[in-house]
């Protein structure tokens, strides 16, 4: 009687489970494999693990798995790609993603993009950012995240004192503006050795344009090394120089000494970096420092409009090694959502990559910077920058900030040490 009962039952399950009428056993959740470029430890680390707790959350059928490389990661990426490993999400600064990788290395996302409410919520300013990097201009190879901005940042409290009412817009004025800050008692700018070629660049770039300054920063034989624009930067540099309008040390200041003593102290009115410097200085500065931001004066016989900001970011790409694309895109969708934007905006004063999130003070002039800009180039005017170059140029611009040469001095160890 048992042995019949137990056949009747195991025939009755075989009819459900052929009916459907008894739920399948649970798929095992697909695998997304992101690498980042932060170490674990990290607040941005710390935001982006709440990040993936909600995807997970939300998205039962995926599950994440986080590679916490750091910055090891833009020596690594293609190596590991190279040799067949599988990576869904790979995250390092645009240069590094378009140096290393590129095209020939990842895969183009426009069909997973193109047209949606995700790429909707991206800022004009950095969708058109990352699509000019592309071979078509308008590709989606590269999603943006956590843009900066390069920018003469000012003490307001100073140019108030020194009586600046209207921020300068020409090389003259920009001149006006520095007498007027000695004047008042103050030195009015500084420089530290990690941002020497900021300065340069931006004046180069304004006259000559990006394609011009990468040349000349990845070739040290280029003709433009020798051309009357270096020789007239150099003049309005160790003009400066001679006339007492760059602090005391400055072409010797050791990075960061000169932005968290001179500048983030209150004796120096300006200081040429990008926007991640207020968290940078947040503890000497405190919350009573007075922000600003300005665009860099255009010299004379520019060709783009000074209203051009520099600016760079992060790019998350999906190499052609992935094996889960569209959960890929998802997740990166989560990472630029308003709840992690706003996290990353609040807990690491990172400037949100889409719009409608308002900024600190601290980081106000810049979101006015990008939203009434005419143009935006890359950091330094140039995508990649060849280490050995700016070697050379950046030790003997800082011989000329400092006054140990002069700019005929200048052009002459360019020519020397460029051919």
């Amino acid at each position: 009687m048992k042995k019949r009962a137990a056949k009747v039952l195991a025939v009755a399950l075989a009819a459900a489970m052929l009916s459907g009428a008894l739920p399948a056993a649970a798929e095992e959740p697909q695998t997304i494999v992101y690498w980042a470029q932060w170490s674990e430890n990290e607040t941005q680390a710390e935001v982006l693990k709440d990040a993936i707790a909600r995807f997970e959350e939300n998205n039962p059928e995926y599950k994440v798995e986080v590679n916490w490389a750091g910055r090891e990661v833009r020596d690594i990426m293609r190596t590991s790609i190279d040799s067949g490993t599988v990576i869904d999400i790979i995250e390092s600064g645009y240069d590094r993603i378009l140096g290393q990788l590129g095209e020939d290395y990842l895969i183009d996302l426009t069909e997973y993009v193109a047209g949606t409410d995700f790429e909707a919520s991206i800022s004009e300013g950095m969708a058109s950012f990352a699509k000019g990097f592309t071979s078509t201009g308008e590709s989606w190879y590269y999603i943006p995240a956590q843009p900066f901005v390069g920018t003469i940042f000012y003490n307001k409290a100073i140019f108030r004192e020194a009586g600046i009412e209207t921020l300068p817009a020409t090389w003259d004025e920009f001149m006006d503006c520095c007498q007027k800050i000695v004047d008042a008692g103050y030195a009015p700018m500084t420089i530290d050795d990690a941002y020497m070629e900021c300065l340069y660049t931006a004046y180069l770039g304004l006259m000559m344009g990006t394609d011009s300054i990468e040349e000349m920063m990845n070739d040290s034989a280029s003709d433009l090394w020798d051309s009357p624009e270096v020789a007239q930067m150099a003049r309005d540099f160790g003009d400066m120089a001679a006339k007492g309008y760059f602090a005391e040390g400055t072409g010797s200041f050791v990075f960061p000494s000169a932005q968290n003593t001179e500048f983030a102290m209150g004796t120096t009115a300006m200081y040429y970096n990008g926007s991640w410097l207020p968290n940078e200085v947040a503890d000497i500065t405190g919350d009573e420092f007075e922000w600003g931001a300005m665009f860099f004066p255009a010299p004379e016989g520019a060709t783009m409009d000074y209203t051009t900001y520099t600016t760079g970011c992060q790019f998350y790409a999906v190499p052609k090694t992935a094996q889960n694309v569209e959960g890929a895109v998802k997740l990166i969708e989560e990472f630029t959502s308003v709840e992690t934007q706003t996290d990353l905006l609040e807990k690491c004063q990172c400037i949100p990559v889409i719009n409608g999130l308002e900024l600190p003070a601290s980081l106000a002039d810049c979101g006015t910077l990008m939203e009434t800009a005419t143009g935006a180039a890359p950091w330094c005017y140039a995508s990649t920058i060849s280490a050995e170059v700016k070697a050379v140029s950046n030790a003997s611009f800082a011989k000329l900030l400092s006054g140990e040469i002069d700019a005929d001095g200048f052009v002459q160890e360019i020519a020397d040490q460029m051919n």
